[in-house]
């Protein structure tokens, strides 16, 4: 005490003193009730994983598009930090650009990828570990950068939220990372020629950060 967290129940968000504060936390609760209410990822292994980086993608595009109040941290080295403006001791939690930073794998063949007998016992299977790959495509997609020799030009964050939006509508609740790298590519092509503006092109881009983080490839288990 004070309780030191903040979750998303099936009915409500709980806050832990402060953690309202956090604006990426904020929209990554409220990201779990929707995705309860539409693919319904079950939360263990990958498609937990998934869950979770879902609620961090759509939680910290929240935070970049969202001035305040209050007003947090939106320095540069801050820009892709999950939780950065959470009270002391806490702080930063995840990076996503750089998720090796906290110990989370950054593509599928990763050294990082968690299959510990400990996460699955105590992370229904590494869910707040293995989530990393999708939060590294995201920034991929968003900001643009060149990783695992594949060269992305980044689609923007308004782009980049509706499609993982439209993703998460359409996966199953049984789904993995595997199957995110189809689905995505094709929730994509349908906002081709919507009021989004995305493009094809913008699709070939979201390919591409897929493709950087492994997405279609087996984990490194």
């Amino acid at each position: 005490c004070p309780f030191q967290n903040a979750f998303w129940d099936g009915n409500q968000m709980v806050f832990g003193e402060g953690f309202a504060s956090g604006d990426d936390v904020v929209g990554h609760e409220l990201t779990h009730g929707v995705t309860e209410h539409t693919s319904n990822l079950l939360y263990y292994f990958q498609s937990g994983a998934m869950n979770e980086s879902m609620s961090d993608v759509i939680g910290e595009l929240f935070d970049l598009s969202y001035a305040g109040p209050p007003a947090g941290n939106d320095t540069a080295d801050a820009r892709w930090l999950l939780g950065e403006d959470l009270p002391p001791p806490i702080g930063a939690i995840r990076d996503m650009q750089d998720p090796p930073a906290f110990g989370q794998p950054d593509m599928m063949s990763s050294g990082l990828w968690e299959t510990s007998l400990e996460a699955q016992a105590f992370d229904n299977g590494a869910v707040h570990t293995n989530s990393g790959v999708g939060n590294k495509a995201a920034y991929l997609m968003t900001d643009g950068d060149t990783f695992n020799g594949i060269t992305v030009a980044g689609i923007g964050a308004d782009k980049v939220a509706h499609i993982w939006y439209a993703t998460d509508q359409t996966l199953t609740s049984g789904a993995d990372y595997a199957d995110m790298y189809s689905v995505m590519q094709q929730a994509c092509a349908n906002l081709v020629g919507g009021p989004t503006g995305i493009t094809s092109a913008d699709c070939a881009e979201v390919k591409k950060a897929l493709d950087a983080v492994q997405m279609s490839q087996p984990a490194n288990e």
